[in-house]
């Protein structure tokens, strides 16, 4: 009985096409992984980034393949979120250190011109009844909050324009809508940028650029940090779901906006169902 034996010269082959079939399957699964990002290939830009909801959103638009212009004014809590993408990230991204409320500032922006995704997360807060808060502090507030939206909006956008295509997402607050004692200013500036949402969304639709806005109540930041045990309390207590959210599921609603086509004045609640109380 003559038994068979693969020659030695077999051997080379065979490791030959097992490595090239390995090789192809990983050229494949990477490609596939690439084309399930979200993102993959889009410029976003995003203002508050050195922080809190800016810098989750951040943080998952890396992940899903986006390239990232960071805004800030504090430039080593931004170049430490920029080191955080490039290790979930394959894109490039950058830092921008400025003041939102400064027109002078979005001078520098109009070289963007290729900007697929804008996100207005920059913001500031106070906690004072109006009588007793300065005017400068007043002024402050709806800069940043309300005319640095407006402003990025209004650079950017006409970029977007000219682009024919484009998505904003801005960044308000429930105290925009329901109000609240000790932030008039705030929840000013926040009604002004739900309004501005709307009516963009008017304006820029017909040019192919979307806007939509972002309603977030409570959210576990370091301004919700800052409240006292009472305030956290009362708060956590008038929430139908008895809990803060968290920046990662705000960032969540940042990606279906940025991604749904046909999402336009989209004016997101994301309070746990706060409003509905």
């Amino acid at each position: 009985m003559h038994s068979w034996r693969p020659s030695l010269r077999s051997k080379p082959n065979l490791a030959i096409y097992t490595v090239n079939r390995t090789f192809s399957q990983s050229s494949r699964l990477h490609k596939l992984a690439s084309a399930e990002r979200q993102l993959a290939g889009k410029h976003c830009i995003i203002t508050g980034a050195s922080r809190g909801i800016g810098a989750e959103i951040a943080r998952r638009f890396a992940r899903e393949g986006a390239r990232c212009l960071l805004i800030g004014r504090n430039e080593s809590l931004l170049g430490k979120v920029r080191e955080e993408l490039e290790k979930v990230g394959e894109g490039e991204h950058r830092v921008l250190v400025g003041d939102v409320g400064d027109g002078e500032f979005w001078g520098l922006l109009k070289k963007e011109k290729h900007v697929d995704v804008l996100v207005n997360a920059a913001g500031i807060t106070h906690y004072s009844p109006l009588f007793i808060t300065s005017p400068s502090l007043l002024e402050e507030v709806v800069t940043t909050n309300l005319m640095g939206t407006m402003m990025a909006c209004r650079t950017v956008g006409k970029n977007m324009m000219a682009a024919n295509r484009g998505c904003i997402i801005n960044v308000a607050s429930l105290l925009g809508l329901k109000g609240g004692k000790g932030s008039v200013a705030y929840a000013a500036s926040k009604s002004g940028v739900i309004g501005l949402t709307r009516a963009l969304a008017s304006e820029l639709g017909e040019k192919n650029v979307r806007v939509n806005v972002m309603v977030p109540g409570y959210v576990e930041t370091d301004m919700t940090e800052a409240m006292t045990p009472e305030a956290r309390s009362e708060a956590l207590n008038s929430i139908p779901l008895k809990r803060f959210g968290q920046a990662a599921e705000i960032a969540d609603a940042a990606i279906f906006l940025a991604t749904n086509q046909y999402a336009n004045n989209c004016v997101l609640n994301l309070d746990g169902g706060l409003s509905a109380t």
